[in-house]
């Protein structure tokens, strides 16, 4: 005490004024509103279920209330908002939550929807695609990606197909899956195994915002890859990367001749063997582990495919400048930026 006296410990201490914390106002989700509402089903409106509770609406800065970690994967896809509703059967003791995500465009959409494509899944007749996991149904429709869980009942998967059916029933058309998957092969192609990863190409992040198939032939599966990156020159940087890849872990092969504008072969022991390369503004990849021809020839008929169509696109753009120049101008909006008119 001697000490705290020393240091003026016993004189009156000045009055330290309390400062209120103010508590974060509970958000009432139920009363946010949501185009994505209109297409969950209201009280017995599904046949075999009914609603149990007021459905809520989550937005996008919030999602990790309800998902936690995993919000951050659909945030990479920038969701707009997350719309739940639970519902239970009218009779037995099935259950079931339906999820419907809001995206910006369809692309998102399908991006978030295909990040859930792993592991056995049973395709079904819902456009614009549809399948059913071991424990969710999923569903890809425009701007939306839908999630249903449940179960509790002997005959749960019939039911819980019906309550999605009914959901996409309400869901405006859509168009199909983005174009260009197009330039892809189609006879090596795995039905439905077209995705879109914002994240990662291949396992990496170099190759992102990139539309991924996988194809095989004779039990040899191989992943391709195709990003249409915004001009020449960020092509070129990402397919140098790719290459300084291989580079720095494997070894380059022989080039092929006539294969783009710049491609390069290489394999490395767990990065595999890869055949990519560069045409206009598109970077073009695929990977394998067996032979490498095959690698070769999904390159070259997606380099002719991609051809044939920068062709139309050039023809269209060409008539569209004669009409220009006998005073009768035409639309070039759907074309691509390198392929419009100056």
């Amino acid at each position: 005490m001697a000490a705290l006296a020393a240091c003026g410990g016993d004189e009156p201490r000045p009055a330290v004024k309390a400062v209120a914390v103010a508590a974060t106002p509970e958000i009432n989700f139920t009363a946010i509103e949501s185009l994505s509402l209109q297409f969950l089903p209201r009280q017995q409106e599904a046949e075999g279920w009914r609603l149990v509770e007021d459905p809520i609406v989550i937005p996008a800065d919030r999602l990790s209330i309800y998902l936690d970690q995993a919000a951050t994967l659909l945030q990479r896809y920038e969701v707009v908002d997350a719309t739940i509703g639970n519902y239970a059967a009218n009779a037995g003791e099935g259950f079931a939550t339906v999820e419907i995500y809001r995206f910006p465009d369809f692309v998102k959409a399908f991006g978030a929807y295909s990040a859930a494509k792993s592991g056995p899944a049973q395709y079904l007749q819902i456009a614009n695609e549809a399948f059913q996991g071991k424990h969710s149904l999923h569903l890809w429709r425009g701007p939306f990606y839908v999630r249903i869980i449940g179960g509790g009942s002997p005959d749960s998967s019939a039911a819980l197909q019906r309550l999605m059916s009914f959901v996409a029933e309400r869901m405006p058309q859509a168009p199909g899956k983005p174009a260009v998957f197009n330039f892809f092969p189609v006879e090596m192609r795995v039905p439905n195994s077209e995705r879109f990863s914002a994240i990662s190409g291949f396992g990496q992040r170099i190759l992102a915002n990139s539309y991924q198939a996988t194809f095989g032939v004779g039990g040899d599966p191989m992943e391709g890859l195709i990003i249409p990156a915004s001009n020449k020159a960020a092509a070129t940087r990402i397919l140098d990367a790719y290459r300084a890849l291989y580079i720095r872990n494997g070894k380059l092969l022989d080039p092929i001749s006539n294969l783009g504008e710049d491609n390069f072969t290489a394999e490395d022991r767990f990065l595999g063997r890869a055949v990519a390369f560069r045409l206009d503004r598109f970077v073009i990849a695929f990977n394998g582990y067996k032979e490498r021809q095959r690698l070769v020839d999904l390159a070259i008929a997606t380099d002719a495919r991609i051809l044939g169509s920068i062709r139309k696109q050039l023809v269209s753009a060409e008539k569209q400048a004669e009409a220009a120049a006998s005073g009768t101008p035409r639309r070039n909006e759907n074309l691509p930026p390198w392929a419009r008119n100056p």
